[in-house]
C-alpha cells in the first residue's frame, strides 16, 4: 500500500511537471495569461472556448489545423500531446473561465429572480391599494 501511495505521488507529481512544461511553451508566442494573437495571426487563446481550445490543438496535432506560418509552428507543439495532455490544457486555459462565467450566470438568475419577486409585490401592493380605494369610494357613492 505504501509503495502503491508513493508511485501515484510521482506520477501525479511528473504529469504536473509535464503538464506545467506544456503550458509554459505556449506562453513564448500566447503570452502568460493566453493574452496574445501569436505571430499576430492567431485568435487570442483566453477568449476560446475549453472545446475550442481542444478542436483546435486536435487539429494540430493530426496536421489538418491552422494556416501559414502558424501550422508549422503548432503541429511541433501539439505532436508530443496526448488526449489527456489536450484536455488538461484546455481545462487550464478556459476552465477557469468557464466556471466564472457559470458562477456570474447564476448571480444574474439570482438578481432577475429578486427584481421579478420585488415587481410582483409592488404590482400586488398597488392592486390591493386601487381595490380598496375603490371599495372605499364605492361604500361612499351608496350612503
Amino acid at each position: 500500500m505504501k509503495k502503491t501511495a508513493m508511485l501515484l505521488t510521482a506520477v501525479s507529481f511528473l504529469s504536473t511537471a509535464a503538464f506545467a512544461a506544456n503550458t509554459a511553451a505556449c506562453a513564448g508566442c500566447h503570452g502568460k495569461d493566453f493574452e496574445k494573437a501569436a505571430m499576430g495571426q492567431s485568435k487570442v487563446v483566453k477568449d476560446m472556448s475549453k472545446e475550442d481550445i481542444i478542436a483546435s490543438l486536435k487539429a494540430y496535432k493530426a496536421g489538418t489545423g491552422g494556416h501559414s506560418a502558424m501550422k508549422g509552428v503548432m503541429q511541433g507543439q501539439a505532436k508530443g500531446l496526448s488526449d489527456a495532455d489536450i484536455e488538461a490544457i484546455a481545462e487550464q486555459i478556459a476552465g477557469g473561465k468557464e466556471e466564472a462565467k457559470s458562477a456570474t450566470d447564476e448571480v444574474v438568475d439570482a438578481a432577475k429572480d429578486a427584481a421579478d419577486d420585488a415587481a410582483k409585490q409592488v404590482a400586488d401592493k398597488a392592486v390591493d391599494t386601487a381595490t380598496q380605494k375603490a371599495t372605499e369610494k364605492a361604500a361612499g357613492m351608496l350612503k
